[in-house]
């Protein structure tokens, strides 16, 4: 499996936009139930922030720990921090602080997000995302062939791998 990045909301200050203005009471009420959902089904804790932040910082220090062999530590930290609500991932010294958790150097990291080092990847990313319909997160590709996208039951998974195999025993 391959994360690659994808700003979800690249219009978000960085200070963040407030929920309810953003999609109108309702439907936030709405979307939040869904997540809780699946949240509990799967047991993540997740604690619910009033506003949607601009992700591009936190992007930008995962690519740094991709770099520098700690991507797979440093996503599973900053979702721990993120969801847990341990962490602001659109300040700069939260993601030093998660990072330097992970074993990255704190100065290197900082110089890294603050001069945006990693926003052709980003911009790039997003680019190609939307090029093929992604335009929500999570989104997963299986197969290069089918993607399911948003927070989903483990059973829709298990319904597109199960495809995967029929389709593998049709060829």
């Amino acid at each position: 499996m391959t994360w690659l990045p994808f700003e979800l909301h690249p219009e978000a200050p960085l200070e963040g936009i407030n929920r309810d203005v953003y999609f109108g009471r309702g439907r936030f009420e709405q979307a939040i139930k869904h997540l809780e959902t699946v949240a509990a089904e799967v047991g993540l804790p997740m604690v619910q922030r009033d506003v949607i932040i601009n992700s591009r910082r936190a992007l930008g220090a995962a690519e740094f720990a991709r770099e520098h062999g700690k991507y797979d530590d440093m996503h599973r930290a900053l979702f721990k921090a993120h969801w847990e609500g341990s962490g602001r991932l659109e300040d700069v010294d939260d993601l030093v602080r998660v990072g330097t958790g992970v074993g990255l150097d704190p100065t290197e990291l900082r110089q890294a997000i603050e001069e945006d080092r990693y926003a052709a990847v980003i911009d790039d990313n997003r680019s190609q995302a939307e090029a093929v319909g992604i335009n929500a997160i999570p989104a997963h590709i299986f197969g290069r062939r089918y993607l399911v996208m948003g927070a989903q039951p483990e059973a829709a998974f298990r319904q597109v791998i199960d495809r995967l195999r029929q389709d593998s025993a049709a060829d």
